[in-house]
């Protein structure tokens, strides 16, 4: 009888899983995004052609000044850094309103940040963030009149922060730094065993707060 049941149901937990992973994968299939920060043509973690590490001061800046993505470049040569405004209208992806930057040191890129408009579990399917090397920090963030979170995911070459409060973890809008993990990331705030054990801490936090 067991037998039976399992030759009957097998198939069609073999038919559901699949459809579920079809459903999934082009759920969150991102063409524009995965072109953008993950290209081809460019080894993780890249951008623009730029790579934290490979590509000097020098070849990022004719990068930025002829990308039609962006309407201003910016040096500060004392705080060995490169500011670019967003053009308005040529990215639904970055926060146009922020601005993005990379620092060098010894004429070589070391990190890029930017600030998106991606929420922040979208950005995290699309960078393929899995458990392995990778640390989830957060700490307390203003304003301090709710319970708002500053959380930091460290992957494979890269972070993503976004600031969360106890009504939206995964919707958030996400920030990215591109390149070697920084050393702050190793002292900051409370750390959690992965992103579900984060939100369900983030959650309890919430909970305590209403509740005292």
């Amino acid at each position: 009888m067991v037998r039976l049941l399992l030759r009957l149901t097998l198939p069609l937990l073999i038919s559901f899983s699949g459809l579920m992973m079809l459903i999934r994968a082009q759920s969150h299939d991102n063409p524009e995004l995965r072109s953008f920060l993950l290209p081809e043509d460019c080894a993780k973690p890249c951008l623009m052609g730029i790579q934290p590490g490979v590509t000097s001061t020098s070849e990022a800046i004719q990068r930025l000044r002829t990308n039609a993505r962006i309407a201003h470049v910016g040096i500060s040569e004392s705080l060995e850094t490169v500011a670019w405004f967003w053009q308005p209208d040529q990215s639904s992806l970055m926060d146009t309103g922020q601005i993005s930057g990379l620092f060098y040191d010894r004429d070589r890129v070391s990190l890029i940040r930017l600030y998106t408009r991606i929420p922040l579990g979208e950005l995290l399917l699309q960078l393929d963030a899995l458990p392995g090397n990778s640390r989830v920090v957060f700490r307390r963030s203003p304003p301090f009149d709710r319970y708002h979170v500053s959380l930091y995911y460290a992957g494979d070459g890269y972070v993503v922060n976004a600031v969360v409060d106890c009504d939206d973890f995964w919707g958030s809008p996400a920030h990215l730094i591109i390149g070697a993990r920084p050393q702050f990331i190793n002292g900051l705030g409370q750390a959690a065993d992965g992103l579900n054990e984060a939100k369900h801490l983030i959650a309890t936090n919430c909970r305590n707060q209403q509740y005292s």
